[in-house]
């Protein structure tokens, strides 16, 4: 199993950045994903250097409901969202580095994603 977190390496500032977080079956037998929430909860943190600029699930309540999706091998099972270029307040943020992690909540440990690097051009 794979996961990872599909981003335009380089967006103008001001414009949606759109976020693919990807969970591939990477093997030849299928999988049982055990996946909290309904929709799937997952979660985006965006940051510049050690400080978290925004987060997806910044308090939201995630229901209790267990769902479970199988993934046949090499399907692949996508969860998105666009980021307004805001900061938790509302804010924009600014031109710069950024990097952005993934994670999808289960019944055990969340599925982790790579970071993903991203620049904002001004």
């Amino acid at each position: 199993m794979r996961v990872e977190i599909l981003v335009s390496p380089t967006v103008a500032a001001g414009q949606p950045v759109r976020f693919t977080l990807r969970i591939s079956n990477t093997g030849d037998r299928p999988i049982d994903l055990y996946l909290q929430g309904r929709p799937v909860a997952f979660d985006l943190t965006v940051q510049r250097g050690s400080e978290v600029i925004w987060r997806r699930l910044e308090g939201a309540t995630v229901s209790a409901i267990l769902q479970i999706r199988r993934l046949a091998p090499g399907e692949a099972l996508d969860l998105e969202e666009t980021w307004k270029q805001e900061d938790g307040t509302g804010r924009p943020v600014g031109p710069g580095d950024y990097t952005v992690s993934g994670s999808v909540l289960t019944d055990r440990q969340p599925l982790r994603a790579a970071p993903a690097s991203l620049k904002i051009e001004g």
